[in-house]
């Protein structure tokens, strides 16, 4: 009997100890079978983000820089005379229509929200209209009638010229808008999947908490940098990456979300730079100079003076007429590199339009410092250079303006302007100081 009795008891153990097994089995199967599904819900929503609102960025970014180049193109059409140049520019404005029409049809096929899609019509609408006026200003220029092209393009195109760039950045603005709602809905998701998979875990039995913990090392640690990093992405902060070497779904939410953020910092970075900088010489332009002079005013009233030079090529008109625009562009990109190399890292070359250049020298110790840097410049950029086969030999006029950062910055400019202005009335070729 009592063999009998220490056999069931010992069944009674056994029993109790296979219920425990089989609850703890039941606990982790439920909570892998629940992040599984939670996790391979938030790979699509990030693949939907980045097929969807990222590409379309993308497409709509690359739309917009062809609008760009072709409102130039017409300019430039209209203002030249039949022949070589104005064919070229007639295959850039067929060329963009063709990569402006291609782009606006991918993005029509992308399953856009229905927001989205309203602000693609419209922004295609304004593309029509556009057309419309545009064509006739270059029906006016075939004829002859440089007059009413010119008038159509400055009077009545003009304002639709605007209407289309401002419906493109509007569109831009949505879809950057949901890119980083998306990324606030990835970042909650992936937040209340850790809490309720943690809840699951934590109802177990001893050894339930000794898997949990082995499981919160495989699953939570790595959830919670892609919380870090969407978390620093809802703050504007697109430097952090999801490190994870690991080939399971969590790996693969990693490897979207990093190249969602770097497909979204080159837009941002690209968007950034074409505003401000020129998109011939890669060049400041004159916003981001006058970012760099204001930047600069506290070292000119500290003491440490800075100073303007301001360089107006001399006969790059007549280059244009004899060689044609390439060859002023290659001048005007050799000038461009001759300046950059001839100043300081902590210096500023910037083309403000056309054939006029500016330098912006920072912390001078004397103006014959600035007298030596001006009078080498204009030597270094005289020299020779030479474009299929053609000798070209830039000339300049230099202004310059030294600032204590008492008066504006405009007035430092006037000031710089009006000493070039003397430099070239007075035989060119030569550096004046205001």
């Amino acid at each position: 009997m009592r063999g009998l009795r220490r056999r069931l008891a010992d069944l009674r153990i056994a029993t109790k100890i296979v219920s425990v097994s089989l609850v703890v089995t039941v606990i982790f199967l439920a909570s892998g079978i629940f992040g599984l599904v939670n996790l391979n819900r938030l790979i699509h929503e990030q693949d939907r983000e980045y097929n969807v609102n990222v590409r379309a960025l993308d497409e709509m970014t690359h739309v917009r820089s062809s609008v760009g180049s072709q409102l130039e193109a017409v300019l430039a059409y209209i203002l030249s005379d039949p022949g070589f140049y104005r064919d070229t520019y007639a295959d850039v404005i067929v060329q963009s229509d063709r990569d402006i029409d291609a782009r606006i049809a991918t993005l029509r096929a992308i399953d856009l929200p229905q927001h989205e899609r309203t602000g693609l019509r419209g922004f295609t609408a304004t593309v029509g209209m556009w057309r419309t006026a545009r064509d006739a200003a270059l029906d006016a220029a075939r004829t002859g009638d440089q007059r009413k092209a010119a008038a159509v393009v400055l009077v009545r195109s003009e304002s639709i010229a605007r209407a289309v760039k401002d419906r493109a950045g509007s569109f831009l603005a949505q879809l950057v808008d949901a890119v980083a709602e998306g990324a606030k809905r990835a970042k909650a998701n992936a937040r209340r999947n850790a809490q309720l998979t943690a809840g699951l875990l934590a109802a177990g039995t001893l050894t339930a908490l000794l898997l949990s913990a082995l499981t919160a090392r495989a699953i939570s640690r790595p959830l919670r940098q892609v919380v870090d990093v969407l978390a620093r992405v809802a703050r504007g902060d697109l430097s952090r990456r999801v490190e994870l070497d690991r080939d399971d779904e969590v790996g693969q939410i990693g490897r979207s979300l990093n190249e969602t953020l770097g497909v979204l910092r080159n837009a941002f970075e690209e968007v950034h730079h074409r505003a401000s900088h020129d998109g011939l010489t890669g060049l400041a332009n004159r916003a981001l100079l006058r970012e760099r002079i204001g930047a600069a005013r506290a070292d000119a009233a500290g003491g440490r003076p800075v100073a303007m030079l301001l360089i107006d090529l001399d006969g790059f008109k007549q280059v244009n007429d004899v060689h044609g625009h390439a060859a002023g562009d290659h001048l005007l990109t050799v000038v461009a590199g001759r300046l950059q190399a001839g100043v300081r890292g902590g210096d500023t070359v910037a083309r403000l339009g056309g054939d006029e250049f500016a330098v912006l020298l920072n912390d001078v110790d004397t103006a014959e410092d600035v007298c030596a840097v001006a009078e080498r410049l204009l030597r270094d950029l005289q020299q020779p250079t030479v474009y299929r086969g053609i000798h070209l030999t830039p000339r300049a006029s230099v202004g310059v303006s030294l600032w204590d950062g008492a008066i504006p910055i405009d007035a430092l400019m006037h000031d710089a302007d009006q000493a070039m202005y003397a430099a070239k009335t007075g035989g060119k070729g030569r550096v004046v100081y205001a």
